[in-house]
């Protein structure tokens, strides 16, 4: 999760948040990578690349974010990932896989900062996973209270990829049970005035506020994750499901 969203020490899982990470497991895996060195940009509080680090072999895992503070980074420890605040402190340092995870939406210039660390970070003919929050028409309140600058079509985060030079592997959706509610959301703020709990810095619209009971986790987290998996197949059979998310994998030439 963002840590912008981060209310407690986490005691449950947004079904979302596992979801998601089941599906970048899956992503992952499709690129038959032995032993990668990961990069997890804008890591959150870690707990993606600490769930890849469990289920996957990792010659190396860093997971960085310009939130972070030396109180939260020895909070946050785990074994086998390293924290790190700035990306300066990784110089020189070279990854097979670079990890941005609903980072790019928050990013005034997203292409500067993919170009940055394609040229800094990213490994000889080494890989970038991408996921965004998908199509600009459903910016909302709950996009704002997240501090997010927009929202992405699979095209538009295809050419920001290409133009920092990456070669698109394969791109797609994730979510798609969950377009529905968002444009219902959008509508119901169309035709409502604006609540003052919306303003920036909420963040009671995010995953960091779930404290729902365990039957409900676990039942949301299994529809999401089957969900997930019929988009990702329907994208290697050449089909487009749109979802709330986008995501794109991109190789270095």
């Amino acid at each position: 999760m963002d840590l912008v969203e981060r209310q407690r020490a986490v005691e449950a899982r947004h079904p979302w948040e596992t979801a998601r990470a089941e599906a970048v497991r899956a992503l992952v895996a499709r690129l038959a990578l032995a032993t990668p060195r990961v990069l997890d940009v804008g890591c959150g509080d870690g707990f993606l690349i600490g769930e890849l680090s469990a289920h996957l072999q990792l010659r190396e895992a860093v997971a960085q974010d310009i939130h972070l503070t030396p109180e939260l980074i020895r909070e946050l420890a785990r074994p086998g990932v390293e924290f790190v605040q700035a990306l300066d402190q990784l110089e020189g340092r070279r990854f097979e896989l670079l990890l941005l995870l609903d980072v790019l939406e928050h990013v005034k210039d997203p292409g500067a900062l993919l170009t940055r660390l394609c040229r800094d970070h990213l490994g000889p003919h080494g890989w970038v996973l991408v996921t965004v929050p998908a199509f600009q028409a459903l910016f909302s309140r709950h996009d704002h209270a997240l501090r997010h600058e927009r929202r992405y079509s699979r095209p538009e985060i295809t050419a920001l990829a290409r133009q920092a030079g990456l070669e698109v592997h394969a791109s797609g959706y994730l979510f798609s049970s969950l377009l529905l509610p968002r444009a219902l959301g959008k509508l119901r703020e169309r035709l409502l005035p604006a609540r003052g709990a919306d303003e920036p810095g909420d963040t009671e619209l995010g995953v960091g506020g779930w404290s729902g009971p365990e039957w409900l986790t676990r039942a949301l987290h299994q529809l999401l994750c089957a969900d997930n998996r019929l988009c990702l197949k329907a994208q290697q059979k050449g089909l487009v499901v749109p979802g709330l998310s986008a995501w794109i994998s991109c190789k270095a030439p």
